[in-house]
This record gives structure tokens, C-alpha cells and sequence, in this order.
């Protein structure tokens, strides 16, 4: 196994010491990326590549496919493109020989002259040749593990690709080295110094590393990279190459979503605004991205007995259903009975099955765009599928379940039974959320894209709202606050008319580390994505039936955004909220998961009895903001107060 590169060398690469830091980083490697690699540095990693804004997704990913020598089946890099964004699995010498030189920043005319210059080894008289500059950089990386011995000249002056160059040559190097072999006692020891000193001891390599390695390191480095067309050339033959080799913007990480998870109705007074009103939402429909809703459940029964969840799909597949490994046919036909062991595929038999997952790669490499109506047959699932966990089916209860219909149930105990915002309402089931955590970002950005499909499809509104009862925290290395390739996604579906409504996070309570030992604490600045999102209802938790007394629930995230806007947008109950579970069963559960839905109720029942807010997200976002009850909380707890459904109806 190879060593790790510490956290806060990483940190000091990217973004300088701590008394003197830069505003963000320099290159299109964004710092969720760096810091993966640098505790994995030669395992494969799961990434979202943003094309140049000009150029298909399909394009960048046939563009990358085809610079990669790996023909392993069993180590396929899965790279499968949506719209706006690829997902790919890659190594980190992937990422330098061929991501990097694809992408804007790499053809700008400072980088093309700064990397002429170090291949050249040419610099102004009497200044250390450029070489040797990211040499010495390399080396101050290992020499400054210990942050308050970072030295203030240690990085200054250096160009944005020496700091790249540098960092690339430590990450390369770390994946190299294997760590010596340690008795039980020596790893005791170090296990307990590094407690003690807050994870700032490096591995010991790091000390050893030599001016003749790194000069060796950087030289490898650069000869990774195809040298860029110098700016100075103006052949247009050399200019239409480098529009052609300019398609990436950015890379981050395929990031992992987590459940927002920790007598809630008539405290939000929804019981009551459907009985004063004559609310039906019968005629509303609700998208649930979670982990999946059973929809066999006696709660989602409509007057007929049938369910009310309309249509399941599993997203939890999707690279591999849009992936461009499947252009032959060899790996396409694997693929397909992969997918139909899976129970996924429908009545497709095998050989259809590879021949449209053949046609989707086909599309990818041409650009086109992704053909849903073909997914689709891939995608959906029978309702009555049991999804992997209780979370999700627990969500679309709080909006959707019917009591009256669960309790025609033999032996259902009324005291178990809890109540939904909507009982008519239709549900379509969105899974992305699989047994265990891996990256699921990508997976949720296609089910958002998909739901636009579907309302594209139709007259009229095919899905009116969504509820993401999920959480991915903001690192802020990467994107601006709210600026993240999900919160893009969320607010295009906004601007397509759906109501979406996030969990804020349940990040608002934490246990921080230092030097001295642990501290726990509230912290602010910690909702999270897509939640983060300006167009998106972001909800925060709090008491299912004494706001009042108890407030905003201890770990209900707190705002603003990283960039200073105010979230959450308002908050309602998300404590030990009765709900149903897998088969027939009741249960409990708590976090801004559970407070999320409540919100998804009430913009249902506002477009159920008033029709002309259908299509107007920003409409029903402000009704429900401006009508809240205020809890004497700061803004930053409780946004703009208690979802209060009631007061929102009487304000129209």
C-alpha cells in the first residue's frame, strides 16, 4: 500500500500558508479531488468532469475513452456522460496524461509559456532556473508537514502551474513509496502521537524526500503532459486543434449523498387547511430522491385499493446503463444481463437489451443527447420492488400517507398509524440511493434531468415538485457556494416550474478535533448541498409538536451559505416523526429528512387548491417563507420560522 500525502500539505499546495492564503486554487483539479488522491494515491477514483460550455458531454467522454490504455474488463473506468457533466473512474496518472491537457486552463497562454519555459529550462538571468523552483516547491511540501512551520516565502512567486506541478510530483511519488514495515507496538505509538497532535505527524517518507527524487519526480511529471500549442502560433490549423483540445473545465468528485436522517401535522396545521379549504391533491404528483418507497405499503393505497405511487425507477445503475464501455459488443451483451440479474431492463430480452445499451454509448461518442425514452426501459421498475432501506418510504408517508387506508389493515394498531400531509397525492419513486454509501451525485443529477424529461413528454405537468431528503456537504476549495453541479441541476429543474425542497443537513452539532483534545459545539455555515441551492426550499428541523419550547433541533444545520446568503429557508418538524416503514410497519424517525416533506406537502396542497401556482416554484417558495411562524430563533437557526400551512393559505 502506498503512504498518504497529509491533509493540510494538500491545503498548503493549493491554496498557501495559513497566515497568507489565497483567495481559491488555480487549476481545473478541484481540492475534493487532490485530497482523494493524496490519501489513495494509486487507487481509481470516482469524478464528475464538466465540459467546456461550448462542447457535448458525449464528446468529452469519447475524448477521454480514447485516451486511456486500459482494456482490463475487470478495471473498466465506467465513463458514462449526461448533460452538462461526465462521471468516469480514474487513476491519478489518468488524470494528469489525459483529463488535464483537454481542458481550458491547460491552453491558457500563462500556462503554455510557463510550460515552455520549464521543459526549456529557461528563466531571466540571474534567477533559479524554473525547474528548479518547483523542485524547491516539492521539497517544502515535505518539509512543512507541521502548519506552524510553514515559512511565509515558501510560496511566493510561484505560477499556478508550479503549485500544480509540485503537488502533482508528491501525489505521483506517494503512490510510489510503500511505507516500511512496523511492529504492533510502533504502529500503537504512532497511532497515539498522531491523536496527540491532531493528525499533523506526516509518515516519516516524507522527511527522507531528496532534492535528486524530486528533480526526478517534476522532470516525469512534465513529460506526462503533451506540451499545448504555443499562444504566439497563429496557423489556423494550430488554432482549430486547440478549440478541439479545449473541452473540460473542471473536475471534482462524484460525491457521495447521505440520508438527512434523525403529532408533526396538525402542529404545521396541514389537518387543518384541508379541512377549511376543501384541499384534494389528487390531481398532484411528487417526486421522492431517496433510497426508494415501497410502494406496496397500506399508507400509499388510494380509495380503490391501488397504490398511489405512480412509477418506480432505479437510478442506482445509471453509469452502467449509460456507460461508453458498452460500445462493444462483447461488454454491452455482459452489461445486459448484468442489468437483467438485477431485475432491471423489464421484459427487454438480453440481446435487445445490449443492443440499445450499444446504441446509447454510440450516442454519447457522437453527441447526441442522452435518449431517456430508451433509459427508461431500463430504469423502471415495479412499485412494489422492496427498496434497500426504510428511509425513503418513511419520506413519502410524511407527505403522502392515507391513515383512513392503513387501518383497513387486519390488526393495524391506530396508535401506530401516523398522518400524511396529502393523503390523495401521487408519488414517483426515484432511487439513487443505494445498500451502502458510494458516489451518488451523478446518480441524483440523472433523475433530476430525467423529471424534466417526463414534463417535456406531456401537455401538461407530469411531476409538479421533488423532495431530496439527502445531504452532501460543501467543501469550500471547490465551487462557489450553491454553484455545485447538483445545485445547478436543482435550479434548472426550478426554472422548469417543479417545486424542489431540500434537507438543510443535520450537520448543525459537531465534534471538532484539535491539538488539545475534542471539542463539541454547534457550528454555523453548515447546510448542505443541494439545499445550498438559491431556488431550492431548504428546510431545517425542529419539534414535532413544541417548537416553540424546544426551537430548531440541535443538529438541524445552520446557515448561511458559505457565500453569505440566508438558509435555511424555514424550518418544521423533523423529530421522532411517526412514519410508515418496509412492509406494513410504523416507525420513528428524526433529522431535516423527515422536516423536508412536511414542506413538499404544503407547496402540494397550495397548487391542489390554487392551479394558477402550478408551474411558479418561486411563487409557492415565497408564500410559504413570507407566511411562516417565527420562533424567536436567529435567522441563521430557524430561516424564516415554522412551516405554517394555515397562515399560508389565508395570505392568497
Amino acid at each position: 500500500m502506498a503512504i498518504a500525502v497529509p491533509h493540510h500539505l494538500v491545503d498548503f499546495a493549493l491554496l498557501g500558508p495559513t497566515h497568507d492564503r489565497r483567495l481559491l486554487q488555480d487549476s481545473p483539479i478541484l481540492g475534493d479531488v487532490w485530497l482523494k488522491f493524496a490519501k489513495n494515491p494509486e487507487k481509481s477514483i470516482e469524478l464528475l468532469i464538466e465540459p467546456h460550455w461550448e462542447v457535448p458531454a458525449g464528446k468529452v467522454a469519447a475524448e477521454i475513452s480514447a485516451g486511456l490504455n486500459r482494456d482490463n474488463d475487470a478495471d473498466l473506468p465506467n465513463i458514462a456522460p449526461l448533460h452538462g457533466v461526465v462521471a468516469a473512474k480514474l487513476y491519478f496518472n489518468e488524470l494528469l496524461r489525459v483529463v488535464v491537457p483537454r481542458t481550458s486552463w491547460w491552453h491558457k497562454s500563462s500556462t503554455t509559456r510557463r510550460h515552455a519555459e520549464l521543459r526549456q529550462g529557461t528563466s531571466a538571468a540571474g534567477a533559479p532556473a524554473p525547474i528548479e523552483r518547483v523542485v524547491n516547491a516539492v521539497i517544502n511540501l515535505a518539509i512543512h508537514w507541521d502548519a506552524q512551520r510553514e515559512a511565509s516565502s515558501s510560496d511566493s512567486g510561484l505560477h499556478a502551474l508550479d503549485r500544480f506541478l509540485a503537488l502533482a510530483a508528491l501525489i505521483t511519488w506517494a503512490g510510489k513509496t510503500r511505507p516500511e514495515e512496523k511492529t504492533s507496538e510502533e504502529s500503537l505509538g504512532a497511532s497515539s502521537g498522531a491523536r496527540r497532535a491532531a493528525g499533523s505527524e506526516p509518515p516519516p517518507e516524507l522527511k527522507d524526500l531528496t532534492l535528486d527524487v524530486a528533480r526526478t519526480l517534476v522532470q516525469t511529471v512534465i513529460s506526462e503532459f503533451p506540451a499545448p500549442a504555443p499562444p504566439t502560433l497563429s496557423s489556423a490549423d494550430v488554432q482549430k486543434n486547440a478549440k478541439a483540445t479545449n473541452i473540460i473545465w473542471q473536475v471534482s468528485l462524484n460525491r457521495t449523498a447521505n440520508l438527512a436522517l434523525r403529532a408533526s401535522v396538525p402542529a404545521v396545521k396541514a389537518d387543518a387547511a384541508r379541512r377549511l379549504f376543501g384541499v384534494d391533491c389528487s390531481k398532484i404528483t411528487w417526486a421522492i430522491i431517496d433510497a426508494g418507497v415501497a410502494g406496496s405499503h397500506p399508507a400509499f393505497r388510494d380509495s380503490n385499493g391501488d397504490s398511489r405511487v405512480k412509477s418506480s425507477f432505479d437510478f442506482t445503475s445509471i453509469r452502467r446503463i449509460i456507460s461508453l464501455d458498452n460500445r462493444t459488443e462483447k461488454r454491452a451483451a455482459r452489461r445486459a444481463d448484468e442489468l437483467k440479474n438485477q431485475g432491471l431492463a423489464g421484459d427487454l430480452s438480453v440481446n435487445d437489451a445490449a443492443a440499445m445499451l450499444q446504441a446509447l454509448a454510440e450516442d454519447a461518442v457522437e453527441g447526441r443527447p442522452v435518449r431517456w425514452e430508451i433509459v427508461k426501459q431500463f430504469v423502471q421498475i415495479d412499485p412494489r420492488t422492496p427498496p434497500p432501506s426504510d428511509h425513503g418510504t418513511h419520506v413519502g408517508g410524511i407527505i403522502a400517507a392515507n391513515r383512513d387506508a392503513a387501518l383497513e389493515t387486519p390488526g393495524q394498531d391506530p396508535n401506530d398509524v401516523g398522518f400524511g400531509v396529502c393523503p390523495e397525492i401521487k408519488l414517483y419513486d426515484f432511487r439513487v440511493l443505494g445498500a451502502g454509501p458510494k458516489e451518488t451525485e451523478f446518480a441524483i443529477i440523472a433523475a433530476l434531468q430525467f423529471i424534466r424529461h417526463l414534463n417535456d413528454m406531456t401537455d401538461y405537468m407530469a411531476i409538479h415538485g421533488a423532495n431530496l431528503s439527502l445531504s452532501i456537504p460543501h467543501d469550500v476549495r471547490n465551487y462557489a457556494c450553491g454553484r455545485t453541479p447538483i445545485c445547478l441541476e436543482c435550479e434548472r429543474l426550478v426554472e422548469s416550474g417543479v417545486v424542489v425542497v431540500a434537507a438543510a443537513g443535520n450537520y448543525g452539532y459537531q465534534s471538532f478535533q484539535t491539538t488539545e483534545g475534542s471539542y463539541d459545539g454547534y457550528a454555523a455555515f453548515t447546510v448542505t448541498d443541494p439545499g445550498n441551492a438559491e431556488g431550492v426550499l431548504t428546510v431545517g428541523s425542529t419539534h414535532r409538536s413544541a417548537p416553540h419550547t424546544f426551537g430548531v433541533s440541535y443538529f438541524s444545520s445552520r446557515g448561511p451559505t458559505g457565500d453569505g446568503r440566508a438558509k435555511p429557508d424555514l424550518v418544521a418538524p423533523g423529530e421522532r416523526i411517526r412514519g410508515p416503514v418496509q412492509t406494513q410497519d410504523w416507525g420513528d424517525l428524526d433529522g431535516t429528512s423527515m422536516a423536508a416533506p412536511h414542506v413538499s406537502g404544503a407547496a402540494a396542497m397550495l397548487m391542489a387548491r390554487y392551479e394558477e401556482l402550478i408551474g411558479q416554484p418561486r411563487r409557492v417558495k415565497e408564500i410559504l417563507c413570507k407566511s411562516a411562524t417565527d420562533l424567536g430563533r436567529e435567522r441563521s437557526f430557524q430561516g424564516h420560522g415554522m412551516l405554517d400551512v394555515l397562515r399560508a393559505f389565508q395570505s392568497i
